[in-house]
C-alpha cells in the first residue's frame, strides 16, 4: 500500500476511478450529514426506513451525471474554473432529479422512501457543491506542497502580463517536472503595475529591477511578450541588467513554434544571440508580393541551403503556383521535401529537383520542363577562406551557373530573376566578394539589353545569423565543447541579418523595380564579433574569459575588419520601405562584360589560380587581393 500510494505521488495525478468513487462518496456522506442538520444533530427523530432508498437514489443520480459530465475526467492538480463548473452542473442536476422525484413522489406515493424533504435536498446541494469544490483545492495544494518538497525551485519573474504572460504561468503552475516559484510579473503598462493575475503581483520594470529582484534572489526571467510587441532596445536592456546580476534570461516561443497549438512550460528556451542581434519586426508590403507570386511558377536554386530554404518557407505563405526546389545536394534537399511535406500535406504544390546550375544541358531541360515565371537564384560558394584556395571553383560555380541561369531566363521567357549577392562585393578584398560582383555586372548589364523582357534584379546584404558555416554555428560548436572561441581579429566588424529578416526583404525587393536595380537592405549598425562571442558564452550560462577562453587566429586571406555596402563613388536611393534602398551602381556595357565573362570560362581549365585570379581584377577594377598570394595579380593578354 505504501508502494502504490508513493508510485501515485510521484505519477502527479489520481487514477479516475478514485475520483469517481470519491465523489460519490462526497455526495453520499453529505446527504447523511445533511438529515443530521435538518434534525438540529437528533439522529432518533429521523425516520431512518426510508433512508437507505433516498441513498441509492444520491448515488445513481450522482454516478450518472458524473459519467455524462465527466466531472471526475479532470487532472486535480490542474484544477481550474472550467473543473470548478463541471461540478457545479454535476450538482445542478443531480439536485434536479432528487427534486423531481420527490415532486413526484409526493403526488403518487405519499410518504413513501421516494419523498425527500426539500430542506434536506437544499442542504444536501449546498454541502456537496462546497465539498467537492474544496475538496479539490487542498488536492491541488497538497500536491504543490509535496512538488515543492521534492524539488528545490527555481525563483523567476515573467516579463509581460497579458495573455502570453498568464498562458507562461498557467504552464509553469501545471508543470510537473519544472520547479519554478514565479513571484511576479513585470510589465511596462503602468495601468497594470500594482495589480494581479493569479494571485501574482504585476511590477515595474524599475520595481523589478530594483527591489524584487536583487531582494527576492530572482534567478531568471522570462520573456512572454510576442515579438511584434516588444522593442530590441528593450530586449538589450534586460539582457544587459540580467548579465550584471547573474540573472539568466529565458523566452517564450512564438505562437506558430507551441507543439499543437498549445504550449507547455518545456518550451520555455534561453535566449539567442539572434534576438539580440536582430532588429525591429520588419512591416512587408504582403499584397505587392501576393500580387507578384498569384499563380506564377517560381523556382528558387540552392533551395536547401540556409537562404534558399527560408526563401522556400516564405513563400509556402503565399498564394503561388508550383515552387521547385532546386538544388544538388541531396540529403539537404530531401529534409527539406519532408519538412515542407509534414506541414502542408497536399496542400502546397512543390518539386523537388536534383541539379547542378553548371551543367548548361540539365539545367536547359529543367527551365523546358517547369518553364519557370520567376527565379530566385540563391545557389552559391559563401565561404570566403575556401574561395581564397579555389578560385576556379568561384569562377566556375557563382558566375559560371549565374550566367547559365541568366541566359536561360531570358530564352525561355523568365518575368523575373532575382539574385542574392553579398555586401563582400562592394570594394572586394577576396576572390568570393570578387565573383558575386561579376553576377551582379552580368545580370545589370544583361538587364539593360533592348531586347530582354526579363526583370534582373540584385538583393546585396550582410552575414546572417545561424546560416550554414557561419560565425554563429562556430561559436556554438567550440562553446560546446568548452572553448576556446576563435575569432580572427579583436577590431573586425560585420553586418548581420537574422536569415527570416534577410528572406522577407529579397521577397519584397523582387516585386519593387522594374529591372536593373541593387537593392542595398538596412542592416543596422556593424556588430563587433569579439562582442558577439561575449555575449553568446554569457547566453549558454557561462562567463566569458573565466568558463571560456577567447582567442585570436589573426585575419584569414582576403578578410577585411570592416564589411561596406557601397562603393566609394555609389549613392542611394530611398524605396517606400525604409529597410530596402536602391544602390546607384554604375552599369557594365553588356558586350564588354559578356566577353570578358566568357574568356574567362572558356579559359578556365587552362590557367592556374593567379591567372584566373588576374582576369577577375581586369573585369572589376576596384579589386584589391589582401590574399598575398594574389597580391599585383595582372592579366597579360597573349
Amino acid at each position: 500500500m505504501r508502494k502504490r500510494f508513493i508510485h501515485i505521488l510521484s505519477k502527479g495525478y489520481l487514477p479516475r476511478w478514485v475520483v469517481f468513487i470519491f465523489d460519490i462518496g462526497v455526495a453520499f456522506t453529505a446527504f447523511i450529514f445533511s438529515y443530521i442538520l435538518r434534525y438540529n444533530f437528533m439522529p432518533l427523530d429521523i425516520d431512518t426506513s426510508h433512508i437507505a432508498w433516498q441513498l441509492l437514489i444520491v448515488i445513481v443520480s450522482y454516478g450518472f451525471w458524473s459519467s455524462v459530465l465527466g466531472s471526475y475526467a479532470g487532472v486535480i492538480r490542474n484544477t481550474t474554473s472550467h473543473d470548478i463548473v463541471k461540478i457545479f452542473m454535476l450538482v445542478v442536476a443531480s439536485t434536479g432529479v432528487l427534486t423531481a422525484i420527490t415532486f413526484l413522489g409526493r403526488w403518487i406515493w405519499p410518504g413513501s422512501a421516494a419523498v425527500i424533504p426539500l430542506s434536506v435536498i437544499i442542504i444536501h446541494t449546498a454541502l456537496t457543491a462546497f465539498a467537492l469544490t474544496i475538496s479539490r483545492m487542498l488536492i491541488k495544494y497538497f500536491y504543490y506542497l509535496m512538488k515543492d518538497w521534492k524539488l528545490e525551485s527555481t525563483k523567476v519573474m515573467i516579463y509581460g502580463a497579458g495573455e502570453l504572460g498568464l498562458s507562461t504561468f498557467l504552464s509553469i503552475d501545471r508543470a510537473s517536472d519544472v520547479a519554478y516559484n514565479v513571484v511576479g510579473f513585470i510589465d511596462i503598462d503602468s495601468k497594470l503595475q500594482g495589480m494581479t493575475k493569479s494571485g501574482v503581483k504585476i511590477y515595474s520594470p524599475d520595481d523589478a529591477m530594483e527591489k524584487v529582484i536583487p531582494g527576492q534572489e530572482v534567478k531568471e526571467i522570462i520573456i512572454a511578450i510576442h515579438p511584434d510587441n516588444i522593442k530590441k532596445k528593450r530586449v538589450e536592456e534586460i539582457y544587459e541588467y540580467c548579465l550584471e546580476h547573474g540573472v539568466e534570461i529565458k523566452k517564450v516561443p512564438p505562437l506558430n513554434e507551441w507543439i499543437n497549438g498549445t504550449f507547455s512550460a518545456n518550451q520555455i528556451r534561453r535566449i539567442a544571440i539572434e534576438d539580440l542581434l536582430g532588429r525591429e519586426v520588419i512591416k512587408l508590403n504582403n499584397s505587392k508580393i501576393q500580387s507578384g507570386l498569384r499563380g506564377r511558377t517560381v523556382m528558387v536554386t540552392g533551395a536547401a541551403g540556409s537562404i534558399g530554404s527560408e526563401i522556400v518557407r516564405q513563400l509556402m505563405i503565399f498564394e503561388t503556383g508550383r515552387v521547385i526546389l532546386l538544388d544538388k545536394a541531396e540529403s539537404p534537399l530531401y529534409d527539406l521535401q519532408m519538412e515542407l511535406k509534414a506541414k502542408y500535406g497536399n496542400t502546397r504544390n512543390f518539386e523537388p529537383v536534383i541539379a547542378d546550375i553548371t551543367n548548361e544541358v540539365r539545367m536547359r531541360r529543367v527551365f523546358e520542363t517547369f518553364r519557370p515565371n520567376i527565379v530566385f537564384n540563391a545557389a552559391a560558394y559563401k565561404h570566403v577562406p575556401l574561395m581564397e584556395d579555389n578560385p576556379y571553383e568561384a569562377v566556375r560555380v557563382n558566375i559560371g551557373g549565374t550566367k547559365i541561369l541568366a541566359d536561360l531566363s531570358v530564352f525561355y521567357g523568365v518575368d523575373k530573376f532575382v539574385m542574392i549577392s553579398t555586401d563582400k562585393a562592394v570594394n572586394p578584398t577576396n576572390v568570393m566578394g570578387t565573383s558575386k560582383r561579376i553576377c551582379e555586372q552580368y545580370i545589370q548589364a544583361l538587364d539593360l539589353t533592348a531586347k530582354v523582357k526579363t526583370q534582373f534584379i540584385t538583393t546585396r546584404f550582410g552575414n546572417v545569423l545561424g546560416s550554414n558555416g557561419s560565425v554563429v554555428p562556430l561559436f556554438l560548436k567550440q562553446i560546446k565543447a568548452g572553448g576556446p572561441v576563435t575569432v580572427t581579429h579583436r577590431d573586425i566588424r560585420r553586418f548581420f541579418m537574422t536569415i527570416p529578416e534577410a528572406c522577407q526583404l529579397v521577397l519584397e525587393a523582387g516585386f519593387m523595380g522594374n529591372g536593373g536595380e541593387i537593392y542595398l537592405f538596412d542592416m543596422g549598425e556593424p556588430v563587433r564579433i569579439w562582442d558577439m562571442a561575449e555575449k553568446m558564452i554569457s547566453l549558454a550560462g557561462l562567463v566569458p574569459h573565466r568558463d571560456i577562453k577567447i582567442i585570436e587566429t589573426g585575419l584569414r586571406p582576403g578578410e577585411k575588419l570592416y564589411e561596406e555596402v557601397l562603393a566609394n563613388q555609389e549613392e542611394t536611393i530611398p524605396t517606400y520601405n525604409p529597410k530596402i534602398m536602391i544602390g546607384n551602381v554604375r552599369p557594365v556595357d553588356y558586350s564588354f562584360v559578356n566577353k570578358m565573362v566568357c574568356d574567362m570560362l572558356d579559359n578556365i581549365d587552362l590557367e592556374n589560380d593567379l591567372q584566373i585570379v588576374a582576369r577577375m581584377s581586369e573585369l572589376v577594377p576596384e579589386f584589391v587581393p589582401q590574399n598575398p598570394r594574389y597580391r599585383g595579380a595582372t592579366f597579360i593578354k597573349n
